[in-house]
């Protein structure tokens, strides 16, 4: 389902199927604890300021277990010493009960993991937020994960979240609560200020009023905060806002991180809120100290996985940023190239963060076009691995379907001995290993190779114009069902294993699959073409005469010179000369008639496979009545039942009777 396949390999310990119908086996790895270790013991990196950390997946470094302020006995103790210091407290009397409870939840089977993915994956807003370490642990140096798995069995780590009294986790999910906690309102900050002087959190302190606060100094302070006989309210609490961009390396600006969902947040006290299309997000909830934000790489679009300890656990989230009241509406802009030399003189080019970013922003450019241009099925919660390293990328929507074997025994006859010699195949074996909540709907590996020459940087666009051809086939799957899409996978893989190639010339394993090869590769080769022209104005197409950028206007030409070749097709094939329909269905949607020059000449042409001219072709259709951009007409009819040229032409014919004598016209001159 792409453009370029090898064989499989192993994952570390785990023979995944990494990339389903090719692999490399120089998948980046998290950073190992000999590394974490070694990076720790660096000066340079101990220092590192929060909000310059490198575009590196790096361990979080815990530190002592802190007292925690906000247990019910402790904020007791605290309104307690308040009333006895403050005249005229609005408090007196207060009796503390618990509004939150810090959990730790204890997974001990796949089935509650499976709980815990998809609380891990919730938009409800009352979600809790999970992290993977004790939230009551003083943070030394910010990172991206604390857990690491090593194998497929070392799964079942603790969550730790807190959730508000009457809070209804998954019915058997198992729990133990570490604290009872009071959360206070934003009137009682001082409150607030005398539990964490009371608990020693001098660094939340200190990033309020600018200086630490001893418990000597609380009756001085608590009197200076009333001012007129007006208690201090909202005073040391801010609403956490910023933006966060990423580097187009293409146009060499900063585009906003759109539609990102980010976890906002301070020791115990998380929420999730969205960017906006310009990359800008804002706090549901005011907060004091040190505010932490980390773009939480599972939303409603996608999750995002690119490391080890991704592919196997829950956590996806990457620190961005720290924001306090003194450094509140920051900009976090997410380059290519660190502005910095790195930990030890190593410049860092491209980055986690830059890879997982340039993926999603591909991914809702995807979206908005499919919204605006008549695709109803489009990218959904899907889930997602990229890669800077590899070589092939394709779209298996195992998660989406994760039975692979079950959609296998409906393919049934002849196919059904191909699927036998697929699944007894040791790679196979690695697929049913996986867990059906971490089994992959799209793999983008090699993403560091997507550069227009040897000496250029990873260009954004060929990325991108990646994910709008995967993603042409994602929303395919969904249109034409789990029957369809089983075929697809069978057929292209029984290619790449007999062949080394998932095409080959159009007649492999059978006639028949060949034409369902074309016809689906077809559709996203179309997609790829008008997406990217549609956000770029440009696309990068292996063209007969040389790969390279064309403009809108090129692509349009290249098409309208589009030849077709007969299967078996024995020459070379490019984009602007294929057995794919593509070709086929630009002019379906286009608005050029007659395609001939101005001398008569037939532009495009149609091939025997060995490359003997047969026939003109005849273009006097437009079924697109909104715009060539407009997919609408071509998607609404790619259901589970076209399966070939013939199947899209007749129908075709009955969606469109009036065009019926120019469709049969177009199909039969390009040999259908």
């Amino acid at each position: 389902m792409t453009k370029s396949f090898l064989t499989f390999a192993t994952l570390r310990y785990l023979l995944l199927c990494i990339l389903i119908f090719g692999c490399s086996n120089d998948l980046e790895e998290s950073v190992s604890d000999t590394d974490a270790q070694k990076t720790e013991n660096s000066n340079d990196a101990s220092r590192l300021l929060e909000n310059d950390k490198p575009d590196i997946h790096s361990l979080i470094v815990l530190g002592e277990k802190l007292e925690n302020p906000y247990t019910v006995s402790n904020m007791q103790a605290a309104f307690d010493y308040y009333n006895a210091k403050v005249p005229n407290t609005p408090f007196k009397k207060r009796v503390v009960t618990a509004t939150h409870k810090y959990i730790k939840i204890l997974p001990t089977n796949e089935k509650q993991l499976s709980f815990l993915d998809n609380l891990d994956k919730s938009d409800d807003v009352d979600a809790p937020v999970l992290q993977d370490y004790p939230l009551d642990y003083e943070i030394i140096k910010e990172g991206d994960y604390y857990v690491e798995p090593t194998s497929e069995t070392d799964l079942y780590y603790p969550a730790y979240t807190v959730i508000p009294v009457g809070y209804q986790l998954p019915s058997g999910l198992p729990y133990q609560v570490i604290d009872n906690l009071y959360k206070p309102t934003d009137d009682e900050v001082d409150v607030e200020t005398v539990a964490l002087v009371f608990a020693d959190w001098q660094e939340d302190i200190i990033a309020d009023i600018g200086e630490a606060l001893s418990i000597d100094d609380l009756p001085d302070y608590l009197n200076e905060s009333l001012i007129e006989g007006n208690y201090r309210l909202f005073g040391r609490k801010f609403r956490p806002e910023g933006t966060i961009n990423i580097q187009n390396t293409d146009s060499n600006t900063m585009d906003p991180l759109m539609k990102a969902k980010i976890s906002i947040g301070r020791s115990l006290w998380w929420h999730y809120v969205y960017t906006d299309n310009n990359g800008n997000f804002t706090s549901n909830q005011r907060y004091r100290g040190k505010v932490r934000i980390r773009a939480k790489w599972r939303g409603y679009t996608a999750t995002i996985r690119k490391t080890w300890n991704e592919i196997l656990g829950l956590w996806v989230s990457d620190h961005v940023m720290t924001l306090t009241r003194n450094n509140n509406n920051r900009t976090k802009n997410i380059g290519y190239t660190e502005p910095h030399q790195g930990l030890f003189g190593v410049d860092l080019q491209g980055g986690h963060l830059w890879f997982k970013g340039t993926t999603h922003n591909g991914l809702r450019r995807y979206v908005d076009y499919c919204n605006a241009n008549g695709i109803n099925e489009t990218i959904s919660y899907a889930n997602v691995w990229t890669f800077a390293k590899g070589n092939s990328s394709v779209t298996p929507m195992l998660y989406h379907w994760p039975d692979l074997a079950a959609m296998a025994d409906i393919l049934g006859g002849t196919q059904s001995n191909v699927w036998d010699q697929i699944t007894n195949a040791s790679i196979y074996a690695g697929i049913s290993l996986l867990p059906r909540r971490l089994r992959p709907d799209q793999i983008y590996q090699g993403l560091k190779n997507k550069k227009v020459s040897e000496s250029s940087r990873i260009n954004t666009v060929l990325i991108h114009q990646l994910i709008f051809h995967e993603s042409g086939h994602y929303s395919h799957a969904k249109k034409a069902g789990a029957f369809f899409w089983a075929n697809i996978f069978a057929n292209e893989l029984s290619n790449s294993t007999a062949y080394d190639d998932p095409y080959m010339n159009g007649s492999q394993p059978t006639l028949e699959a060949g034409a369902r090869i074309g016809l689906t590769e077809g559709w996203a080769t179309l997609t790829e073409f008008k997406i990217t022209t549609f956000h770029y104005g440009k696309a990068y197409m292996d063209a007969a005469l040389q790969l390279n950028f064309y403009n809108t206007n090129s692509i349009e030409n290249l098409m309208e010179n589009f030849d077709v070749y007969d299967r078996p097709m024995t020459d070379e094939r490019f984009d602007d000369r294929s057995w794919f329909l593509h070709g086929i269905m630009w002019d379906l949607l286009d608005n050029h008639t007659e395609n001939v020059s101005s001398s008569g000449d037939a532009l495009s042409l149609h091939f025997e496979g060995d490359g003997d001219y047969v026939n003109d072709i005849v273009d006097n259709v437009n079924i697109s009545n909104i715009n060539e951009f407009n997919l609408a007409p071509i998607f609404n009819e790619l259901t589970g039942n076209i399966n070939n040229a013939e199947d899209l032409r007749n129908r075709l014919w009955a969606v469109y009777p009036n065009q019926t004598v120019a469709i049969r016209q177009l199909f039969f001159s390009y040999g259908y």
